[in-house]
């Protein structure tokens, strides 16, 4: 027995599969017709993904229970264990909703599901599913006998059809067989079913879908794929109104004259665009309107590529113009009223989600800066000690984490490193982490050590009378001989792995997390660094890679051999070996510490310069400063690769970040490392534009990648670090 999976691209033109979908329709027409069923959808392979999809369907006007995706690893689905078992199933719908709460969403009353193979000649090409209303409808053998028939008959008319090369895989959404072909009526009311049932349909899967989209590239492919496919449309253009100008988000089969010409539009344009935008309602363009001609693309419209009909609706919220949706169609002796009131329902499911993601992209901006201000702007430089952070926001949702990670400079010449976590994602959760953030730095600079600190910022947070409390983790180092104590509240300690590639464990007195016991006395411990240690601080959104739900100490092996050693790329490491896991949504911290040597030895080999906002001669102070510490360290020979790198690094952060620029330059026995942090987080970009990548100044980083032995472009919390290496 084979399963057919042949490649969509083995198909001529569309004609061929509506021969195809002619036999599933009609296949199942009969089924529900004899099995008195309320809806019928026959399901196909997807292509490139292990998944069975709707190719048809007959259904009542709004459908029934219809999932038109299931996983072919989820065997709650009776459509899959008929698939891969090749017999008769029954399922019910509370069985799937213990395990897919969302399918009440398609399925709000309880359902009956009986699905059947369909296989003839040793093919299995999917499988036929039948849905009956009702709480455990009993199927009786002889209706589970006649949908094994039918399946079997129309796998039967299928296997000539995939002989010829047609596809047998489900398109991106089924064909809708109306209740009139189900259940034939004549006269008018059949004509008018038969056009409105599908549109009705799809329209009702938008409402479903579109509240649930993240994002505007998911609104317009929702909408783009339904209009396309449900209502038999050749093109698509969907635009925005921003400052008095169209911008298209998104478009399918458009003519490229077209979408030039819309987005060289302004709303005084006169296009048919500007007219709904103005006249607030939708406007019908026929095939003779020239305002509409040749907006289609020739693969497109075919021969009929100058009878076009454009149906031009506005975008509306409220009274509010934002945008337009144009829906353009070959003129094949259809009225298009089904289409057009179809279209009528289209545009405010369109206007309310395009005003959702708006409202919550921005929300999200606001709320993400809000957070990125409470964070560290970039680590101070601690003479023996090289230092990264990352900070990977939750994808999920708009609330805002409370992970925080600080590395303080003392008076005494020692430094505190700490990482936290507040309870919840939520504004008070990001409040809480700035007022704790701030005490500890305050508690630091005063000289407590660990313990001491975490005892006074527990009282501190029992004193704000919130319900949230936070894990901590606060570890004291001496850069002068490698001293380190930690101590931890309710947070897991960080991983310490020797040069050797052996790892220490302090083992301290993990406390109650801070605000859970006022009282609670923090300990802390003792633990000796020696040069070319690593230590590793981290918050809980990197659970799930370690077995007792830590970070594993073998991804900081692999990030280690897999980035050379080098800190930054450790960092990026790290990331993506664990974040890829799955987890719930939340925020991830990452604080990263390397111990290379005494402070006293590493001042003759680490200097730093800071360079202000917008100081014009930036960039002409950090070459003069390089220029002398190379020869101070008798590294001449570098001096024209390292002053061409900095330059363009180095302006690049003056231009772009539009912040203050912080200019390290380390001195290795095997390599010179030039590293400037600034406080925007995007990566760094080219200087000049693409057609001045030759030109003095415009080089950009192509220049770095070229000449750098290696280099890294490393986003790390509030702003990122780009640095490169030469070797001596």
């Amino acid at each position: 027995m084979d399963s057919d999976t042949s490649d969509p691209g083995r198909r001529a033109d569309a004609h061929p599969v509506r021969k195809r979908d002619d036999v599933l329709v009609e296949a199942a027409r009969r089924t529900m017709r004899d099995l008195q069923a309320a809806s019928v959808a026959v399901y196909l392979p997807v292509p490139g993904e292990p998944m069975l999809g709707a190719a048809v369907a007959a259904v009542e006007p709004l459908g029934i229970g219809l999932m038109e995706r299931l996983s072919m690893n989820d065997d709650v689905y009776p459509s899959v264990v008929a698939y891969k078992t090749g017999r008769p199933t029954v399922a019910h719908s509370i069985d799937i909703l213990g395990k897919h709460p969302e399918f009440a969403v398609f399925a709000p009353y309880p359902l009956t599901i009986a699905s059947a193979p369909l296989e003839s000649a040793g093919k299995r090409f999917g499988t036929i599913s039948a849905f009956w209303p009702g709480i455990f409808r009993q199927i009786g053998s002889d209706d589970l006998d006649r949908l094994a028939a039918a399946g079997r008959e129309a796998a039967r008319e299928l296997v000539p059809l995939a002989a010829a090369g047609i596809s047998m895989q489900a398109g991106e959404v089924p064909v809708i067989a109306p209740l009139s072909t189900a259940y034939p009526t004549s006269g008018e009311d059949a004509v008018r079913e038969a056009e409105t049932a599908p549109f009705l349909y799809h329209v009702q899967q938008l409402a479903l879908r579109l509240p649930k989209a993240l994002s505007l590239e998911h609104v317009v492919h929702e909408v783009t794929r339904r209009v396309l496919a449900g209502l038999k449309a050749q093109a698509t253009a969907i635009t925005t109104l921003e400052n008095g100008r169209l911008r298209v988000v998104g478009a399918s089969g458009c003519s490229q004259l077209f979408l030039r010409q819309l987005e060289a539009s302004s709303a005084s344009s006169g296009m048919p665009e500007e007219r709904a935008m103005t006249e607030r309602r939708q406007l019908f363009f026929g095939p003779a309107d020239p305002g509409t001609r040749d907006r289609i693309e020739s693969a497109a419209a075919g021969d009929d590529a100058e009878e076009q009909v454009w149906v031009v609706s506005p975008l509306l919220v409220g009274t509010r113009v934002f945008g337009t949706c144009s829906i353009g169609f070959t003129a094949d002796g259809r009225h298009f009223a089904a289409e057009r009131a179809a279209l009528n329902a289209l545009v405010p499911l369109l206007g309310q989600a395009f005003e959702r993601i708006r409202t919550q992209d921005a929300s999200h901006a606001l709320a993400r800066k809000l957070q990125q201000t409470l964070l560290p702007r970039m680590l101070p430089s601690i003479p023996g000690l090289a230092s990264t952070c990352r900070y990977v926001p939750t994808s999920g949702g708009l609330e805002l984490g409370g992970d925080w990670y600080d590395l303080i400079r003392l008076p005494t010449g020692g430094v505190t490193a700490v990482i936290g976590d507040v309870q919840g994602h939520s504004t008070a959760a990001t409040v809480v982490m700035g007022q704790l953030r701030s005490a500890v730095r305050a508690y630091a600079t005063d000289g407590l050590s660990p313990g001491p600190l975490l005892r006074r910022t527990n009282r501190l947070l029992a004193e704000l009378n919130t319900d949230l409390f936070a894990t901590c983790c606060c570890a004291w180092l001496d850069p002068e001989t490698g001293r380190m104590r930690v101590g931890t509240a309710g947070h897991p300690p960080p991983l310490i792995r020797e040069a050797s590639g052996n790892y220490l464990d302090p083992q301290p007195d993990v406390g109650p997390p801070l605000g859970v016991d006022a009282d609670y006395e923090y300990t802390d411990v003792d633990v000796h660094l020696e040069p070319g240690a690593l230590v590793a601080f981290y918050t809980d959104g990197f659970l799930g890679a370690g077995p007792g739900h830590e970070v594993s100490p073998s991804v900081i092996d692999t990030a280690c051999a897999a980035s050379h050693g080098q800190l930054e790329a450790i960092g990026d490491e790290v990331v993506k070996r664990t974040t890829v896991l799955p987890r719930a949504a939340d925020d991830a911290a990452l604080l990263l510490l390397r111990y290379e040597e005494p402070a006293a030895q590493a001042r003759h080999y680490v200097r730093r310069l800071e360079i202000a906002r917008r100081d014009l001669q930036g960039v002409q102070r950090a070459r003069r400063f390089l220029r002398g510490w190379l020869s101070a360290w008798n590294l001449e020979a570098l001096d024209d690769e390292a002053q061409l790198l900095l330059s363009e690094i180095v302006t690049n952060a003056l231009v772009h970040a539009d912040s203050d620029v912080d200019l390290r330059i380390r001195r290795y026995p095997d390599y010179l490392r030039v590293e400037v942090r600034d406080s925007d987080p995007h990566p760094a970009i080219n200087v000049g534009s693409p057609g001045e990548d030759q030109a003095e100044g415009g080089r950009g980083m192509m220049i770095v990648s070229a000449l750098a032995s290696t280099w890294g472009n490393s986003p790390s919390g509030r702003g990122k670090t780009v640095w490169f290496e030469l070797p001596v």
